[in-house]
């Protein structure tokens, strides 16, 4: 399994829940961005892994409301430039509670299939597919039920929850993730074993429909482990990676 290959994929999935779309800016803006907040990237970061990156880092900047309100005022009433002394300001060092409004943002939503580990254990197949009931912002809990067994209602912490991918997520051949395995409801850990094939959607956005893997644990009798074709939907980061920038 390569050591190289995965290329940071918790920040190479868009988040889900942000609003402001950095895949429709220039390139040029998205480098200018990089430079001002001096943002950790590789030089020659393709267009996707650039707008994801900088959407990530976009979720973290902690915002004093206060001075955009009473600037903006201030403003209106023509009183003075908002320029002045009323700047934004911005914190590039994540606080808890930006921590905390950030992972509200990227919650999942009700009714939204999520992946949810129901297991205390860490073994393979330890998280399922499951579809989310409800988010507490206060507990950062979510509430699931099992796809397979929808009379149970599960409460969860936000960190044994994973949303689904986009197709927009950044693999590459190598890459360590975690799939749901073919006619299961269940996730295994996989490698990418082939690069993923990519093509333009009609709004111009660079998508990947689905991954070829080989599964953990999937040798046949013969010792040779099978490709396996997986909707990109459900093929995810490890958890380690995925929770990567979450914590406080």
């Amino acid at each position: 399994m390569s050591k190289t290959a995965p290329a940071a994929n918790a920040r190479n999935a868009y988040p889900k829940g942000l609003t402001t779309d950095f895949r429709q800016i220039s390139p040029q803006n998205l480098f200018d961005y990089v430079e001002y907040f001096s943002v950790s990237i590789r030089p020659d970061a393709p267009a996707p892994e650039l707008s994801c990156n900088i959407a990530s880092h976009f979720l973290t900047i902690d915002v004093d409301e206060e001075a955009v309100l009473g600037g903006f005022l201030k403003t209106c009433d023509g009183e003075k430039d908002y320029a002045d002394d009323n700047k934004v300001v911005v914190n590039a060092v994540p606080s808890v509670m930006a921590h905390k409004r950030k992972r509200a943002k990227a919650a999942a939503r009700p009714g939204e299939q999520v992946a949810a580990k129901v297991s205390r254990s860490d073994e393979n197949g330890s998280w399922i597919l499951a579809s989310v009931q409800s988010y507490s912002r206060d507990s950062e809990s979510y509430d699931v039920q099992d796809e397979d067994d929808i009379t149970k209602l599960i409460r969860l912490p936000y960190t044994n929850v994973m949303r689904l991918g986009n197709g927009m997520e950044i693999f590459h051949k190598g890459s360590p993730c975690m799939a749901i395995f073919p006619e299961t409801t269940s996730f295994y850990k996989a490698v990418v074993s082939k690069a993923p094939v990519w093509r333009v959607d009609r709004q111009g956005t660079p998508i990947c429909s689905e991954l070829i893997l080989k599964f953990m644990d999937d040798e046949d009798e013969t010792g040779k482990t099978p490709h396996r074709r997986v909707p990109s939907r459900y093929v995810i980061p490890l958890p380690e990676l995925y929770f990567e920038d979450q914590a406080p």
